[in-house]
């Protein structure tokens, strides 16, 4: 009865109108079976770009020899510290020009060519080798052929960007710049923010085309496409330049200002 007392009560929490200054948690949807929670709502999502020149640029390699390496292609790197996802510690990430990043250790797992975003989350991926535990930041048939366009990494033992979960925790910062739509010239400049103790992924968009997402894909999945849920898919939700989104692990989900039950996502 306990437990269920509690679920209870975070479910009419998640389902109250929000107030200002009452339960920030209102803002917040379900994203799949795991417990993920997302908003983009700036009152629980800030957008605080991340400044990664300093970092290390990312030389992607093509995905097969009839493509090049800006437009289907990835990178892989070692993460500095693990970033645990849907349960599991991962210590590499592979990040492709298409706009997402996958959990891998290497090219030989996930080759960064899945060009075609999936109407539904989650999915089994189209390219060959893949890994489905995936973050997909602007899932699209990305390239970044044209001028000025890179893939940068950066590590901080202190994330310039609070989460607002942990104080002082540390982030990867993962971001395509003057990226493209393939055939189109509107750049497009994003990150994504994985913070490596509260678990969360926060997607930040600078610089979007016309489309507004209409193409793309954002939100998350699980290893085996076993798991996941998007936050827009082909334009369920406009995503917007100036904003973020962000992905809440259900272990650190944003505490509520009028809920002592729940300090950090479960009751003590």
């Amino acid at each position: 009865m306990k437990y269920r007392t509690a679920s209870l009560l975070l479910l009419a929490a998640l389902a109250a109108p929000c107030h200002a200054g009452t339960n920030p948690r209102a803002q917040l949807t379900q994203l799949d079976g795991y417990g993920h929670f997302a908003s983009a709502d700036p009152a629980l999502c800030t957008y605080a770009p991340v400044d990664v020149d300093g970092g290390t640029t990312l030389n992607p390699i093509a995905a097969s020899p009839s493509t090049t390496a800006l437009d289907d292609g990835a990178a892989a790197f070692a993460l500095s510290q693990p970033f645990r996802f849907f349960g599991t510690d991962y210590s590499a990430l592979v990040v492709s020009t298409n706009g997402y990043v996958a959990f891998a250790a290497s090219l030989a797992d996930e080759n960064g060519g899945d060009f075609s975003n999936d109407i539904y989350l989650p999915a089994v991926p189209d390219n060959a080798p893949f890994s489905a535990a995936r973050v997909l930041a602007y899932h699209d048939e990305l390239s970044g052929e044209g001028a000025g366009a890179a893939l940068t990494q950066q590590f901080f033992a202190t994330c310039p960007r609070a989460s607002g979960l942990i104080a002082g925790e540390a982030c990867t910062v993962v971001r395509w710049k003057n990226w493209n739509r393939l055939g189109d010239n509107q750049p497009l400049t994003f990150q994504l923010v994985l913070y490596h103790a509260s678990r969360a992924a926060v997607v930040q968009y600078t610089t979007l085309d016309a489309t507004a997402g209409a193409s793309a894909c954002a939100g998350l999945q699980s290893d085996g496409a076993a798991d996941g849920g998007a936050w827009s898919c082909n334009g369920t939700r406009a995503l917007e330049a100036g904003t973020a989104l962000c992905l809440f692990d259900p272990a650190h989900l944003p505490s509520s200002n009028n809920d002592p039950i729940f300090t950090d996502g479960f009751e003590p």
